[in-house]
């Protein structure tokens, strides 16, 4: 009983994390801010990819967590 109430909260806290990652990669992508001269910015694309690249190997592990408890 305490592994699924610790499994459900760990995955409330991690979807929240990860909701406004997306939110701020895709903003980011849909609309660049101008940088600075002479600072670098990074590729919004990758920025989202890599975001939602974390997001989905978050819920794989999740996944398996899942169907590991008792």
């Amino acid at each position: 009983m305490l592994a699924w109430f610790i499994f459900w909260i760990a995955a409330i806290v991690a979807i929240g994390g990860q909701i406004p990652l997306i939110v701020a990669a895709w903003r980011l992508y849909r609309h660049p801010a101008p940088a600075p001269a002479n600072v670098p910015r990074s590729d919004g694309r990758a920025d989202l990819g890599w975001t939602l690249v974390t997001a989905l190997a978050t819920l794989a592990l999740f996944g398996a967590a899942y169907l590991a408890l008792p």
